[in-house]
Order: structure tokens, then C-alpha cells, then sequence
């Protein structure tokens, strides 16, 4: 009998490649948007398909919930239908999160049948910071990669020359939501007023505070460019074509999406050492540093721009195309589902 399942949230490449992937393996999909927009809709949805034997619903981010109230009622009512639930831990606790938001988190994990985590590193730290000593039914597989997500058409030189920069400068690019974690101010620090040095900071304003910093730090770091806006799918190959290297200096995360999509364009990573990113940042494709030490971030960067910054970007994309592999990582999500319904 085909397995049929529920996905939510909706509008996401991640989301996108993974229902494809499994969808291959002959396992029915239907997508459900977060309970903001449609709470009752989701509520028919799931129990008009619960009648056509859809039995398993599979969450990415607790966000999809807007009030821990309606978290609960959901987990209830998926028990009095028999439905079981996987949460894919992209994040063990929102970016912004409070003691409320762990007690959430906790609660959903000591409940949920299943957990999905990126890293062994996570395993470990989930338990740690929930504050649980539950035991789930777990696996873990690598954020699967961006390889062909997006359009890759342009030049380094074209690129360069729509953002405005010489062909000769050394371009870094921090990609992705401004937000506190990411550690800007380290990578300015290290790279302040380095006339080889171009540092692109390009993303989605999250946090204003953190983009009103940037401002305030452009007015003394000459080499930094800013780009504060949502990048469309069609423009991420401006940015990455543009850069030699994507640097990530977060000073707290989960996992991150970004480093299988510098690898997607042949881009090699320098990331703090911090959750499950020693665990897809390897030594000849990227470097890991100490969060927050300035001194550390600018070795790295002197040291990565002597390496062969091209065979560095092959071997990422061939790493991202073994190891970050959707065939692989849909086969072991399938034989969770299979699991979770032969248990009683």
C-alpha cells in the first residue's frame, strides 16, 4: 500500500526538493500551509484524507503554529485520529526565542513520534537544551543540497559588474536573513578596511536593530557592501557567482541552509564551529573557526584565499551531490514512516 503524508509548511526549496524526493519513491504528499492562514481548512484537509488513509504528518518548524494553544489542540486532535507525527528539527529553538518558546519545544518533542535532526551534534544539544532525557524514535540525515535549485547562467565577471565590483578585489559574502546570530560584526572586524577585501552582507532585514548596526558599521568599513532586501530565486546566482567564498560566523545556530547552497555554486564555506556544522564543513572544502574570535575568522579568510578557491568549489558541489543526497536521505525517511506504522 502507498504511504501517504502530510507536509507542512508550503513555500520553501527545502520543502520543495524533499516532496519531490520522496514523491519518486512512491510516497503521496499533500502539502498544508501553517495554521496562520488556514487552520480550519487544514483541519478538513486532514480529516477528509485521514479517510483515504493518510496517517502520518510530517512538521518542519514549530513556527507554523502561531499559539502554543493551537499546537496543543493540534497534537490532540492528530491522537484522536491515529495520526503520527514527525518533527524535522531544523532548529531546536526558534531565532528569537524566550523560556516559553523551550517549554514549547520540549513539550513537542516529548511528544511528537518521531524526530528528523541534520547532525549527530544535534542529538546530543536537543536533549541538552530542552532539558529532556526522552528517547524518540530518531534519525539523522544532512540538510540535502541545493544542487541545480537555482539558476546558475551568469559569469563571476558579469555578476561582479551588476553589483558594481572590480574583477580584482577578493569577494566575501555572508548570505541569508540579518538576524543577530550570524555574526557580522566579527567578519567586519576581520576584514575592516582591507582594501583587497569586498564583504557582502546580502538578506532579508529580520531584525532592525541588527541592520541599523550595519549602517553604523558602514560608515567606518569602507570595503563593505550591504544589500537589505529579499533576494529573489532568480538573483541568488548574483551574489554567489559574484563571491571566491561564503563566510558564516554565526554565533549560535542549528543548521544552516546556506552552506549547501554556496556548495551548489562551487563556492567553498568558512562557518564557526558551532551545532551540526563541523559535520558538512570538511577541511578541503571549507575551514571551521571559533565563534566570536576576530583574530581567528581573519586567519581563515588570509588563509583560504592562498588555497585553490576552484578545486575547493568542485569538491563541494561533488561533496553536496554524495553526502547531502535527496535519494538517500528520502530511503531513510521512508523507512521511518514504514516504522512508525507498523507500531502500535
Amino acid at each position: 500500500m502507498q504511504i501517504k503524508i502530510f507536509m507542512i509548511p508550503k513555500n520553501h526549496e527545502y520543502i520543495r526538493r524533499l516532496k519531490s524526493s520522496l514523491e519518486k519513491i512512491n510516497i503521496k504528499v499533500k502539502i498544508l500551509k501553517p495554521f496562520h492562514y488556514s487552520t480550519f481548512t487544514n483541519i478538513a484537509k486532514i480529516l477528509l484524507c485521514r479517510i483515504l488513509e493518510y496517517k502520518i504528518i510530517h512538521i518542519h518548524w514549530l513556527y507554523i503554529f502561531p499559539y502554543s494553544s493551537i499546537m496543543r489542540l493540534f497534537y490532540y486532535f492528530c491522537r484522536t485520529l491515529d495520526i503520527k507525527i514527525i518533527w524535522e528539527m531544523h532548529n531546536i529553538l526558534p531565532h528569537y526565542y524566550n523560556e516559553a518558546d523551550r517549554r514549547n519545544s520540549q513539550w513537542f518533542f516529548e511528544r511528537a513520534d518521531a524526530i528528523i535532526f541534520h547532525s549527530e551534534n544535534d542529538v546530543i544539544r536537543c536533549r541538552e537544551i530542552l532539558k529532556t532525557n526522552k528517547i524518540k524514535n530518531n534519525i539523522v540525515i544532512p540538510h540535502g543540497n541545493f544542487n541545480g535549485s537555482y539558476e546558475n547562467k551568469i559569469t563571476k565577471k558579469e555578476a561582479r559588474k551588476i553589483l558594481g565590483i572590480p574583477e580584482w578585489k577578493k569577494v566575501i559574502l555572508c548570505f541569508g536573513f540579518m538576524r543577530k546570530n550570524r555574526g557580522y560584526e566579527y567578519l567586519i572586524e576581520a576584514t575592516k578596511n582591507i582594501d583587497e577585501y569586498i564583504v557582502i552582507i546580502a538578506g532579508k532585514i529580520e531584525d532592525k536593530e541588527v541592520y541599523e548596526s550595519l549602517l553604523e558599521y558602514k560608515k567606518s568599513a569602507t570595503n563593505l557592501m550591504i544589500f537589505a532586501k529579499w533576494i529573489p530565486d532568480s538573483e541568488i546566482q548574483i551574489y554567489f557567482n559574484a563571491c571566491d567564498v561564503v563566510v558564516l560566523p554565526y554565533t549560535h545556530i542549528t543548521t544552516s541552509g546556506v552552506i549547501p547552497l554556496a556548495y551548489a555554486f562551487l563556492r567553498p564555506v568558512i562557518a564557526s564551529d558551532i551545532g551540526g556544522l563541523k559535520e558538512v564543513v570538511k577541511e578541503n572544502i571549507g575551514i571551521l573557526v571559533p565563534p566570536a574570535d576576530v583574530y581567528a575568522l581573519k586567519n581563515a579568510i588570509e588563509k583560504i584565499f592562498k588555497m585553490n578557491l576552484e578545486e575547493m568549489g568542485k569538491a563541494a558541489f561533488e561533496y553536496a551531490e554524495n553526502e547531502l543526497n535527496w535519494r538517500s536521505n528520502a530511503k531513510k525517511i521512508r523507512d521511518l514512516y514504514i516504522k512508525l506504522l507498523n507500531e502500535k
